[in-house]
């Protein structure tokens, strides 16, 4: 019977923080799920949809829909709040604060969807199965495939693959046609599609970054990200990374980094590095890992050629995530058949 009285107390004492705190719902406008609460810390996140009704979710200007708090307390909180840095507000004579973000559309990898591109070996078009997202009007997530049509070939870098639980996942295999290589990628932004004779013959003798549009409208600051990943390199390296970018001088200045690059899916000393877990059911780890906000990160590559270091409290105003079975893959280097699966991406606030 004591055993049972201090069993009873100790589900008591843990019970009894969760119930302390005094509010009883919170409720913003789009807002998606319940917000995370921290009776210890004091403080309260929220989740948006990325898109609202004018286009991506203003989070500088986030109503207050629903407030509501235990026998009546007083409140400071405001009708409007600006979600992208902690509010301080009071609740009776505690300082509480709340802040908030979202998720980019398709992060999960689940849906994808086929699109028609101009092949120029084939002398006509080649349908592109393996693109992210629900349609291609998203504008979200894209990969190489649509430049890759060029080349007539239809073994994909970047593929739908389907995981032993019947889920699906980005399958990205650096592959080599007509002697150049072509690594596995899966980014935000834009590539370019239909591409011109003079663009076929001469992107490959620079830089392939020259192809795309990189990065979405994003101005939320998270802590860091996750993701579940698997890497097979073959001795190459892959590259896992977001970068959060202050474009409003007409730069990029980047303001917040998270990169993980490495010869497998298990180092967890590279800097930012929360944990790693190990494999699932699926044979995916979890990473987790912060970003390094206002300095350049250990392990990233050298910043693009145009962008600056930006300060920590800079505005964001987008955000380029970036997963590649190669890392030098954008220089049309890198080992064949390096593989990296990755689903699941999400931003951690």
């Amino acid at each position: 019977m004591r055993n049972i009285r201090w069993l009873l107390v100790a589900i008591l004492a843990l019970a009894l923080p969760l119930m302390a705190h005094p509010i009883e719902q919170i409720h913003i406008r789009g807002q998606v799920g319940k917000p995370r609460i921290s009776e210890e810390l004091k403080t309260i996140v929220v989740q948006v949809n990325y898109y609202g009704q004018q286009g991506v979710y203003p989070l500088k200007n986030a109503k207050v829909e629903i407030a509501k708090f235990k026998d009546g307390v007083a409140t400071t909180l405001p009708d409007t709040l600006d979600l992208r840095n902690w509010t301080e507000f009071k609740i009776g004579e505690e300082t509480w604060k709340i802040k908030g973000g979202y998720q980019l559309p398709g992060s999960s990898f689940g849906k994808w969807h086929t699109e028609e591109v101009s092949g120029f070996i084939t002398l006509g078009h080649v349908k592109c199965d393996d693109m992210v997202g629900v349609s291609e009007r998203q504008y979200i997530w894209d990969n190489g495939n649509p430049a890759y049509a060029v080349s007539g070939s239809k073994n994909w870098p970047t593929k739908r693959i389907q995981l032993s639980d019947g889920s699906y996942a980005a399958e990205l295999t650096t592959r080599k046609v007509v002697g150049v290589i072509a690594s596995g990628n899966l980014f935000t932004g834009r590539v370019v599609r239909n591409m011109s004779l003079k663009q076929i013959l001469g992107f490959t003798d620079k830089d392939g970054k020259a192809l795309i549009n990189w990065g979405v409208p994003f101005e939320a600051r998270p802590r860091g990200f996750r993701v579940k990943f698997k890497y097979d390199g073959l001795g190459d390296s892959c590259t896992v990374m977001a970068t959060l970018e202050n474009r409003s001088q007409g730069n990029r200045r980047f303001v917040g980094v998270a990169w993980y690059s490495a010869k497998t899916d298990n180092d967890a000393s590279k800097e930012g590095v929360i944990r790693i877990s190990p494999p699932d059911k699926n044979g995916l780890r979890a990473l987790e890992t912060s970003f390094i906000y206002g300095r350049s990160h250990k392990n990233a590559d050298p910043l693009p050629e145009g962008a600056v270091q930006g300060e920590a409290d800079e505005p964001i105003t987008h955000v380029n995530v970036v997963f590649a079975s190669s890392r030098k893959g954008d220089y049309f280097k890198g080992v064949k058949d390096a593989r990296l699966i990755v689903q699941d991406f999400e931003f951690l606030y």
